[in-house]
């Protein structure tokens, strides 16, 4: 038998090129970055207005043994991609920064591991193909999305630090 103490997680959003993270009574407060040593990366399925959408969900436990935040990233954005093949480019994880901005109209980010930024692993990705459905032209990156996701496994199975 074992006991332990379960840990309850903040869960963190990103609008507009900042982090959201909404209290108990609904009020929204926001930061430019959330820093931590990361968890965990993971999917899950999550509603947004109606609709059953795809999420990656980014694990990250305070410096000092804290809170454990957890910044969902809408699955095929290109912050989440970006984070992903960020992290890809470390040897060794140790404290990762993900901060995230504004620039024009879409949301940036910038991650850090070890105070050192770090820059995309893969600067090719497979390409985003055109296909014909229903007599529309609609964007298919199911090929990116499955190397997205090869590269997160290939970041997780790097994670050493297990206490979330």
């Amino acid at each position: 038998m074992s006991l332990g103490t379960k840990q309850n997680k903040t869960f963190l959003n990103i609008r507009e090129g900042r982090i959201i993270k909404r209290g108990r009574d609904g009020q929204e407060q926001t930061y430019d970055y959330v820093e931590g040593y990361l968890g965990g990366i993971y999917k899950r399925e999550r509603e947004f207005k109606g609709e059953r959408l795809e999420y990656w969900y980014f694990d990250l436990q305070d410096p000092n043994g804290g809170e454990i935040y957890s910044l969902s990233v809408h699955y095929s954005s290109g912050v989440a991609k970006s984070i992903i093949n960020s992290l890809a480019s470390a040897d060794e994880l140790g404290l990762v920064r993900l901060e995230v901005y504004q620039s024009g109209d879409y949301t940036k980010s910038v991650v850090y591991n070890n105070g050192q930024k770090m820059a995309w692993k893969y600067t090719e990705l497979p390409p985003v193909k055109e296909i014909q459905i229903g007599g529309r032209m609609v964007k298919d990156d199911s090929r990116r999305m499955e190397f997205i996701e090869k590269i997160a496994g290939e970041v997780v199975s790097r994670i050493k630090y297990t206490a979330i």
